[in-house]
């Protein structure tokens, strides 16, 4: 368990992060009429934002696809059996988790007058939108870091 949580370290303090974060957004939201004026809830609104996670869904798709391909490098799968790349594929799972919770809620709110009716529906919209998009830069950010790895052993391999 304690490999476990030091591997996934920054996955589980963004978690924490993020859960504060969205309890003091929603407190905001209800407590004060701060986001009224700013957001207008319509279906336009639910539309854009589908748009935006399926494009980001796919981009999350891709990078483990990209991850996947790094399979044939066996220096790769050495450490991948250790268990050490779980916290590359485990940012990407959650981010793909968090776009697609999100495209949910965004159908409500798109495709339905639910969203202009119930503004809470468009609040966890948002909320989730937030995380996946943190989860889906902590994934970025992770991402070049291996592909990095790659590239400097498949370099010091060719100097060989």
């Amino acid at each position: 368990m304690k490999k476990m949580y030091r591997r996934n370290k920054s996955l589980f303090v963004l978690s924490v992060l993020l859960f504060v974060l969205n309890i003091s957004i929603v407190l905001i939201w209800i407590k004060t009429n701060l986001f009224k004026g700013i957001i207008t809830v319509n279906q336009t609104l639910g539309r854009s934002i589908i748009t935006i996670d399926t494009v980001l869904i796919g981009f999350s798709y891709t990078a483990l696809n990209t991850m996947l391909s790094f399979s044939n490098n066996d220096e790769f799968n050495s450490i991948d059996k250790d268990g050490y790349t779980d916290k590359y594929y485990n940012g990407v799972y959650v981010s793909i988790g968090w776009f697609f919770i999100a495209l949910l809620l965004g159908v409500i709110t798109g495709y339905s007058n639910l969203g202009e009716r119930y503004h809470w529906i468009f609040m966890a919209q948002f909320v989730v939108n937030l995380d996946a998009f943190s989860f889906f830069g902590l994934t970025l950010i992770r991402f070049r870091n291996l592909i990095n790895w790659v590239r400097k052993n498949k370099i010091r391999k060719l100097k060989q």
